[in-house]
């Protein structure tokens, strides 16, 4: 393993996210306090709209990292570039169709919507502008793909902190100058889609220059074979819409604009900890589309099971500490509509990552394998369940906003538990246990990991953004002690050690020569 870009790749993702988390979470309540909770459940809702539409997007486009990436480790450059440009030229085909249902929706929102007449020129204008970004990012999306295919994922990272900024510095300059406006969260993701496209468009004529879009490389079949291959993708993100993608949405329609808003506030801090907790699994992807590549399967599978242990630890300390800390956090930021329903709701929207975070490396065996069809089935399934039980009890009960938070999470653990360990194993031609022994250990380790930092809460009474810091800080050096000695063994703990001293001493060495 190439152990520099590994970490670098790890670090760089992590820095992204932290500064989108950390904008988020300072900007959510400045929003929240200044266009209401009402207004503000739009934006969200907004940006599911957009994930719809990525459904065509994805089923044509979403393999094309994993062909390209194949093609170019095996020297086969023009292969390479026969997907690079047809997946482009098939994007801008997408951005005709999806412009045209972009129209419809705007033109039938208050059909569609439960839209207060005082905002819904502004809700409209939100739209318009969130639908201009998505178009964009659709256009610019091939862009991406040199960074992946070169495990050049700290530009990526770079390229997401500099529009992350470019977004606070245009919405605290929108809201501090003029009166306060939901669109205006819109306008900053224009900003956001609009800097990544061009800096993505620079980067990958610098680092692949081989790589080139050009009509002569344009290839129906690969169309075809893209359009197979990705279907089940698109597949399994309609699924997971019917599972988590639909919530804020049934409770505008069932529930009213207040439920909504109410659900948005309570879902934003968990969905920006998931960014966080993404980044490792996928920090190692790229690295093992090209160990897959090399068919080397013995370190294949040594390496993936490091992963999975690698990776509880890491996502595992942010989410358990969360979940100790949510009274307090909410309390702390946003007083305005921080409750009990408030905190029971964003826990129960993490229960599905109390069971996810120990399998997260095994849902791209499916695509390295490219054995999508019956992953995408589960989770339709899944989110078939999901949409009947919601509506069953909302209709029969009085759970509300708990059974569409809920629910959800309880299939997605069971879906995280069975499936996806057993069908990962049969991809890879392992026994259906495979993966089971390290789930177990990573579950007892979350167990111990929750008790442990509820006791640190109960013993050190915390009402300040300081002391949060500081307990936070306490938690990350216990859960790195408790998970290095409780899930690795020691030539895992030596592997471990070693990244981080390789790393550190080649930045040193890299700063002494620029000296």
């Amino acid at each position: 393993m190439k152990r520099k870009q590994l970490i670098l790749n790890i670090i760089a993702n992590f820095l992204s996210v932290l500064v989108s988390l950390l904008v988020s979470l300072f900007l959510t309540p400045y929003i929240v306090l200044r266009i209401g909770k009402e207004a503000y459940s739009f934006v969200p809702i907004s940006n599911n709209f957009t994930s719809y539409l990525w459904i065509l997007s994805t089923a044509f486009t979403s393999m094309t990292a994993r062909f390209v990436t194949i093609r170019v480790h095996s020297n086969d450059i023009d292969a390479a570039n026969d997907y690079y440009s047809t997946s482009f030229f098939t994007n801008l085909i997408i951005v005709f169709i999806s412009s045209i249902i972009c129209l419809a929706i705007i033109l039938n929102l208050n059909i569609i919507l439960n839209i207060p007449e005082n905002i819904f020129s502004d809700v409209q204008f939100l739209f318009i502008i969130i639908f201009t970004a998505f178009i964009i990012n659709v256009a610019t999306n091939s862009f991406s793909l040199p960074a992946f295919c070169m495990n050049r994922l700290d530009i990526s990272s770079i390229i997401g902190i500099i529009s992350i900024v470019a977004r606070l510095i245009v919405v605290i300059v929108l809201f501090a100058f003029f009166a306060p406006k939901v669109y205006f969260i819109g306008l900053s993701v224009l900003v956001v889609i609009v800097t990544q496209g061009i800096l993505n468009i620079f980067v990958a004529k610098r680092i692949m220059p081989n790589l080139i879009i050009s009509l002569k490389h344009l290839k129906l079949k690969i169309i075809y074979e893209l359009f197979t291959a990705g279907i089940w993708n698109s597949f399994t993100q309609l699924s997971s819409i019917l599972i988590t993608g639909l919530d804020l949405l049934i409770a505008n329609i069932m529930l009213g604009t207040s439920a909504s808003g109410i659900l948005a506030v309570a879902k934003t801090a968990p969905m920006a900890l998931q960014m966080l907790i993404n980044v490792v699994p996928t920090a190692f992807n790229p690295y093992l589309t090209i160990l897959y590549a090399k068919e080397d399967r013995v370190l294949f599978n040594s390496e993936l099971k490091y992963t999975l242990k690698f990776t509880s630890i890491i996502t595992g300390i942010p989410i358990a500490g969360f979940i100790a800390l949510s009274s307090v956090f909410f309390k702390l930021w946003v007083p305005s509509v921080a409750s009990t329903e408030l905190t029971i709701l964003a826990i129960l929207t993490m229960i599905s990552m109390v069971a996810s975070f120990c399998i997260m490396p095994l849902f791209y065996i499916f695509t390295i394998t490219n054995k999508l069809k019956w992953p995408a089935v589960s989770i339709f399934v899944t989110g078939i369940l999901n949409i009947l039980f919601v509506f069953l009890i909302i209709k029969k009960t009085n759970f509300g906003l708990y059974a569409i938070a809920g629910v959800s999470s309880i299939f997605e653990v069971i879906r995280c538990l069975i499936f996806v360990p057993m069908y990962a194993a049969f991809c890879l031609n392992e026994r259906l246990s495979f993966f089971y022994d390290s789930i177990y250990r990573s579950l007892i380790f979350m167990f111990i990991l929750i008790i442990t930092f509820s006791i640190v809460v109960f013993i050190f009474p915390i009402k300040t953004w300081f002391l949060v810091l500081i307990s936070a800080c306490l938690m990350i050096i216990l859960g790195i002690l408790i998970g290095f000695s409780f899930l690795l063994n020691d030539k895992e703990r030596g592997k471990a050690t070693a990244i981080v001293k390789d790393f550190i001493k080649r930045q040193i060495v890299n700063s002494g020569s620029k000296i």
